[in-house]
Protein backbone atom coordinates (compact mmCIF):
# COMPACT_ATOMS: atom_id res chain seq x y z
CA UNK A 1 0.00 0.00 0.00
CA UNK A 2 1.04 3.42 -0.66
CA UNK A 3 -0.12 6.99 -1.13
CA UNK A 4 -1.50 7.80 -4.25
CA UNK A 5 -2.69 3.89 -4.93
CA UNK A 6 -6.42 3.32 -6.38
CA UNK A 7 -8.55 1.44 -4.22
CA UNK A 8 -11.77 0.50 -4.85
CA UNK A 9 -14.24 2.04 -1.92
CA UNK A 10 -17.53 -0.36 -1.35
CA UNK A 11 -20.38 1.17 0.31
CA UNK A 12 -21.41 -1.38 2.32
CA UNK A 13 -25.20 -0.04 3.13
CA UNK A 14 -26.61 0.02 -0.79
CA UNK A 15 -23.57 -2.20 -2.94
CA UNK A 16 -22.20 0.93 -4.58
CA UNK A 17 -18.59 0.78 -5.68
CA UNK A 18 -16.32 4.11 -6.42
CA UNK A 19 -12.78 3.88 -7.15
CA UNK A 20 -10.44 5.85 -4.64
CA UNK A 21 -7.07 7.06 -4.40
CA UNK A 22 -5.35 6.66 -0.63
CA UNK A 23 -3.88 10.13 0.29
CA UNK A 24 -2.49 9.18 3.58
CA UNK A 25 -1.68 6.08 5.80
CA UNK A 26 -1.45 5.99 9.54
CA UNK A 27 -0.19 2.82 11.33
CA UNK A 28 -3.78 2.02 12.41
CA UNK A 29 -5.64 3.24 9.27
CA UNK A 30 -5.92 5.25 6.17
CA UNK A 31 -7.30 8.15 4.46
CA UNK A 32 -8.87 7.72 1.11
CA UNK A 33 -10.11 10.95 -1.51
CA UNK A 34 -13.38 9.84 -3.21
CA UNK A 35 -14.56 12.50 -5.65
CA UNK A 36 -13.38 14.93 -3.78
CA UNK A 37 -14.71 13.32 0.17
CA UNK A 38 -12.37 12.30 2.37
CA UNK A 39 -13.01 8.92 4.08
CA UNK A 40 -10.85 8.33 7.12
CA UNK A 41 -10.81 4.49 7.20
CA UNK A 42 -9.76 2.29 9.71
CA UNK A 43 -7.59 -1.38 9.86
CA UNK A 44 -10.02 -3.54 11.67
CA UNK A 45 -8.43 -6.91 10.37
CA UNK A 46 -5.49 -7.84 7.88
CA UNK A 47 -6.14 -6.06 4.33
CA UNK A 48 -9.39 -4.45 5.56
CA UNK A 49 -10.33 -0.90 6.20
CA UNK A 50 -13.41 0.13 7.40
CA UNK A 51 -15.10 3.79 7.82
CA UNK A 52 -18.34 5.68 7.93
CA UNK A 53 -19.36 9.19 6.70
CA UNK A 54 -22.98 10.58 6.26
CA UNK A 55 -24.67 7.51 7.84
CA UNK A 56 -22.93 5.20 6.04
CA UNK A 57 -19.84 2.29 6.17
CA UNK A 58 -17.37 1.73 3.51
CA UNK A 59 -15.31 -0.82 3.44
CA UNK A 60 -11.67 -1.34 1.24
CA UNK A 61 -10.14 -4.63 0.93
CA UNK A 62 -6.45 -4.35 0.08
Amino acid sequence: MYIDQKVTVICTDNDTRSNGKIIRIFPNGIDVEVSGAIIKLKKTKPNLYVGFMAGLEFIVNT
